[in-house]
């Protein structure tokens, strides 16, 4: 993250959200005095205004909503698609039952003596023309004369209520009333107040005529509404929430970290939002359009010295003593803040002190295992050597992209995290008989943070060492690098490819230390994305366009030099893609300035095609958890694993680990299980990293995929705001990202998206927002949608329905621009601009078409290129990079908190603080539940991540996949079983066999104890039913087969997939991009739901 001064953008978003307010609530409390230039024209004022209503009441009180869609239900049934998109399942259309919001409040927990005032405020509209629909706004208090009540202390402890009637008609007939509720609670008070609208638009044995009807709702509907509760004695105590006696270890430790952030109120219809004096609570107030900003963070400690995180200094190691005085300082530094800690914590009391102890005790052993890598550096000069060279290319890699993006030289530095991590590490990644071997070392940092480039040292350091370690057998893959969305895989290999150039060079440069193998990278992912064979690489060729380079070999350009790799010409094409039936490179063009491509022929050390991967393994391996299922099918991905004089991979590192959940994550438990044994059946034990923004429960989830224990870094401090390695910074000088809540009453939800999207896309103009400075801030809005209905239903919305409310906005651009006193200036005369250029990120698009899109997507404003809107599912919650964005709307409340988090955090990483707009659906609980509480929701989300889930050994996972895990351990560890014909060689008495079999038993029982037994059971008959099969087949000299040609009637097949024709012994996943069995359910006669009684 930037923590740049970012102050000149505090004021010009404050105007944006300024205008957001009056186009879709109305100009508030402000312009409090009727006026002949509050006039509305065009449309209905609930049209207009889709927020901030209190509508009146009808008569039944209920009725079907008029506005509910059939495809509004956006839950469904979300498929397992590692890609990330939720293929949601069309729920069967109905009708909904709705009641317009007809009274809006708060609760809060308050002292015995508490005493209080409260007021309200709003405006109504009257008909001037039907037939122009002309609307005259009346504010309901005017001068700034609010109603206002006060409330003293009951005298007696018991529930009571009380009514106050407020804006009497001209009948003298209260039009509202404040209502409010007191409960006894403990030693105080529980109040809930309400201001609620009494009118009735007709009488329950009268009929309207629909036109009389809809004229006198929007009559009688309150807009702008707004209550306040004003303290004048007493105290508001922390809302009521969990008993803490029910709360877990990890429950109570997040309860302190965030003991500064209190709940005092929660929203009734709408958000509530709190002010604070001294630390007391003095007012609340609800509010319909609620915003939090959440502060960005800082990785800046004055206790750490500056050199000591330079990569230039750090590659000195060895050399230099002054580095080994510098780290150990850096280490000193993190020991004194926890002596800092321990004091605070010395005075916590109970559950508090434990819980602080627990934190400071994971902190002291980060801060020993750091000083133990230093002492490993210190003990063994080559050791120190390999990190020296690790810095020598994250330093060049560095260097080269500011060269090819034209920047100055500038001195290259590590964030203090990155720094620590790898110290934390490097033992458990040099030493493979460590203790520390044991350990998934979790990254857990904020998104944007920084995460890749630590691990990329660590697989920097781990491919050194290894070929510094072993010279005759440290070649081959030494470092697997897993994803579960294809998109990202490709991101994130194209940000790996700089440095494994880096790497390259500096082998080139000695050879001896280094070897004569190439340092290469390759990317995994399948033929959605890149050519599985040289033909299919050939036939991308032939079939591209002259004019755009085949985007399925990922590079468009070389990453060392930023040479283009598709040269159109006027006769030919020059390109760097050479493919054979034997062979395929990506070359660089650049003869003059690479230093790949000065070199013949020109060979980068990248590749991306699976039969160049197979015959020569990449070093750098990336590949989509996705893959993990081709194991069981395909003899030659143990190129992979160490095959011939090669030493298998050490390092296995999973990137994105929340995403490792439900359905999905429980099988790849069990292909986790299966890899596993193969490395250490092959003589590996593999060290493990994993990296994430948002996880609960990791422990349970690393143990159940992993089979190992976890520790977190940087482990999080007593506070959530300062863990050493990151501390918040203040919002007023630092603007962070900022939420606003946004719920429509009763419009349709393209209709609510269309009202919002015009507001912010009439913003710059209405805001002034066009000066040089400005130019590029808040212009390209990203729309994420839970499915990809929403994404459709957006875009219709865009089309159809935006500029008729851009149109209609227009008309408020007087009141951000002028006080109620002022005229209209003619500036205000323009008109809304074209219509918006659109795109959109879903898996509908090819990974080129997408690919095209991200690149649109840094084009600033004012590029023929630049995009006003992407309109994107969850494909977007991870990977998403680019630095100009910095406006998006969160369409309906995601299933889970971190999904929230992951997706929103794509805006706002550069100077231009970030804006997101909750767009909540009124018809989902869990938006509803989001936007009452969108105060404390957001100024601690962390907070309410929720757990992860994987079982990948309970009955049903195991009957779908542990098959396929006996498959691969046989098939990779033992030689003569391995080709598609040897299926048959199988015999379970075999010694070979026995043993792989037990190192499987034993890390299945590692990774869930309590299914030890029946998973050892299953696996033994596993084993017999495979040798029974074996040996039927041999007595009736049939062969046996894993996998049976297509044209092969002569053969059994011990595996086929689940759409094969013709069976075989076990059916088997082929890929995981669907791992959820489903069903068809067949209705065989009507049903009828049985009557109520005394119906």
């Amino acid at each position: 993250m930037n923590n740049h001064d970012a102050s000149p953008y505090i004021e010009p978003r404050r105007r944006l959200v300024r205008w957001l307010r009056t186009c879709l609530m109305g100009p508030g409390p402000k312009y409090d005095v009727e006026s002949e230039k509050d006039i509305l024209n065009g449309q209905r004022p609930t049209q207009f205004f889709p927020t901030g209503i209190l509508f009146p009441i009808t008569p039944g009180g209920a009725g079907i909503d008029r506005a509910a869609e059939p495809e509004d239900n956006e839950d469904g049934v979300a498929s397992s698609d590692p890609d990330g998109e939720d293929q949601t399942a069309k729920p069967a259309g109905h009708s909904r039952r709705y009641i317009a919001p007809s009274a809006v409040g708060f609760s809060f927990y308050a002292s015995r003596d508490i005493e209080f005032h409260v007021s309200a405020w709003g405006a109504s509209y009257r008909s001037l023309s039907r037939a122009r629909h002309q609307w005259q706004r009346i504010p309901l208090s005017q001068n700034n004369d609010r109603t206002s009540f006060a409330f003293p202390s009951p005298p007696s402890h018991q529930r009571i209520e009380f009514r106050h009637p407020l804006w009497m008609n001209a009948d003298d007939v209260p039009r509202a009333e404040i209502f409010s509720l007191w409960r006894p609670y403990e030693s105080g008070w529980l109040i809930s107040i309400s201001l609620c609208n009494r009118q009735q638009v007709c009488r329950a044995d009268e009929i309207l005529p629909p036109e009389e009807e809809k004229i006198r709702l929007e009559e009688m509907a309150f807009f702008e509404v707004e209550l306040a509760c004003a303290i004048d004695a007493g105290e508001i105590y922390p809302y009521p929430r969990k008993d803490p006696s029910l709360l877990d270890d990890e429950e109570i430790e997040l309860e302190l970290q965030y003991r500064r952030k209190k709940i005092f109120a929660i929203g009734h219809g709408a958000a509530v939002d709190w002010q604070l004096d001294a630390g007391r609570v003095d007012r609340l107030q609800t509010d319909f359009l609620p915003t939090a900003e959440v502060p960005l963070v800082t990785p800046d400690n004055a206790a750490i010295e500056p050199r000591t995180l330079a990569l230039d200094f750090l590659s000195r190691t060895g050399t230099d003593p002054d580095v080994f005085t510098a780290l150990e300082a850096f280490v000193q530094a993190y020991g004194q803040w926890l002596e800092d800690r321990q004091e605070t914590v010395d005075h916590f009391e109970g559950s508090e002190k434990k819980a602080g102890e627990r934190i400071l005790g994971r902190i002291l052993t980060a801060r020993d295992r750091m000083a133990g890598g230093i002492d490993l550096l210190r003990r063994h000069p080559a050791m120190a050597e390999a990190f020296a060279l690790t810095h020598a290319a994250m330093r060049s890699q560095w260097a080269q992209q500011d060269r090819i993006r034209d920047r100055a030289p500038r001195t290259y530095r590590w964030r203090p995290f990155q720094l620590g991590f790898l110290l934390l590490t490097i033992r458990s990644v040099a030493d493979a008989d460590c203790a520390e071997r044991d350990i998934v070392d979790l990254i857990w940092f904020p998104t944007g943070g920084g995460k890749t480039e630590a691990y990329l040292a660590l697989i920097a350091f781990q491919i050194i060492w290894r070929r510094m370690q072993f010279p005759t057998s440290g070649g081959g893959t030494a470092v697997i690098m897993r994803y579960t969305l294809r998109l990202l895989t490709q991101q994130q290999f194209e940000r790996a490819a700089r440095l494994i150039c880096a790497l390259e060079i500096l082998r080139q440069r000695r050879p001896e230390r280094l070897g004569r193998e190439p340092i290469t990278a390759g990317m995994w992912v399948g033929s959605a994305t890149t050519p599985n064979t040289f033909k299919d690489a050939m036939a991308e060729i032939r079939k591209a366009s002259p004019d755009q380079a085949p985007r399925r070999f990922v590079f468009t350009r070389c990453p060392w030099c930023g040479g283009r790799l598709w040269c159109p010409g006027e006769h030919a094409t020059r390109h760097g893609f050479h493919a054979t039936d034997a062979r395929f490179q990506i070359r660089c063009l650049n003869r003059e300035n690479c230093a790949f491509g000065s070199r013949d022929p020109g060979a980068l050390p990248l590749n991306v095609v699976d039969e160049a991967l197979y015959a020569d393994p990449p070093t750098l391996l990336f590949a989509t958890v996705d893959k993990l299922a081709r194991l069981a099918w395909d003899p030659r991905t143990v190129a992979f694993f160490g095959h011939g004089a090669c030493r298998p991979p050490e390092l296995i590192v999973q990137d994105e680990l929340h995403l490792i959940a439900g359905a999905l994550g429980s099988i790849v438990g069990i292909y986790e299980a299966a890899l596993d044994a193969v490395l250490v059946q092959r003589g590996i034990y593999p060290k493990y990293i994993a990296s994430t923004a948002t996880i609960r429960n990791a422990r349970t989830q690393i143990q159940k995929l992993f089979g190992r224990r976890h520790a977190v870094f940087p482990p999080p401090g007593i506070d959530a705001d300062d863990s050493f390695f990151t501390r918040a910074l203040p919002v007023d000088r630092h603007p962070g990202r900022l939420y606003l809540g946004y719920l429509a009453s009763i419009l349709k939800k393209g209709e609510a998206f269309a009202a919002l999207t015009a507001a912010l896309f009439g913003a710059p103009d209405a805001t002034g927002m066009d000066t040089p400075a400005l130019s590029d801030a808040w212009r390209t809005l990203i729309a994420y949608h839970g499915s990809l209905r929403g994404v459709g239903d957006s875009h219709n919305a865009l089309a159809y329905r935006t500029k008729s409310y851009r149109e209609a906005q227009h008309q408020l651009k007087w009141y951000v621009r002028h006080d109620p006193s002022e005229e209209v200036s003619s500036e205000d005369s323009g008109r809304p601009q074209n219509a918006p250029r659109v795109a959109q990120l879903t898996s509908h698009y090819s990974p080129e078409e997408n690919a095209r899109t991200f690149g649109r997507l840094a084009c600033p404003a004012g590029e023929s290129e630049c995009l006003d809107a992407v309109l994107a599912t969850n494909m977007i919650s991870v990977g998403l990079d680019v630095d100009r964005l910095a406006l998006m709307i969160i369409n309906g409340q995601p299933l889970t908190t971190a999904e929230y988090i992951q997706a929103s955090s794509r805006v706002g990483r550069s100077e231009v603080p970030g804006l997101v707009v909750a767009n909540y659906y009124r018809w989902q609980a869990r938006s509803l539940s989001h936007y009452e509480n969108f105060r404390p929701y957001h100024e601690s989300f962390y907070r309410f991540v929720e757990p992860t889930s994987v079982t990948p050994f309970t009955p049903q996972v195991r009957r779908r996949a542990l098959h396929a895990a006996l498959v691969i351990v046989m098939r990779l560890s033992i030689d003569d079983l391995r080709e598609n014909g040897a299926a048959g060689a199988f015999d379970p008495s075999r010694a070979v066999i026995q043993k792989a079999l037990e190192i499987l038993k034993r890390r299945c029982r590692q990774a869930d104890p309590d299914q030890a037994e029946q998973t050892d059971g299953q696996l033994d008959a596993l084993a017999g039913d495979w040798g029974r099969f074996a040996d039927a087949c041999r007595k009736q000299e049939t062969r046996l087969v894993y996998q049976r040609p297509a044209n092969d009637r002569s053969a059994e097949a011990l595996l086929y997939a689940h759409q094969d024709v013709k069976h075989g012994k076990w059916a088997t996943l082929n890929s995981m991009r669907n791992v959820e069995e489903s069903g068809l359910l067949r209705a065989t006669k009507s049903f009828a739901p049985p009557e109520k009684e005394g119906a």
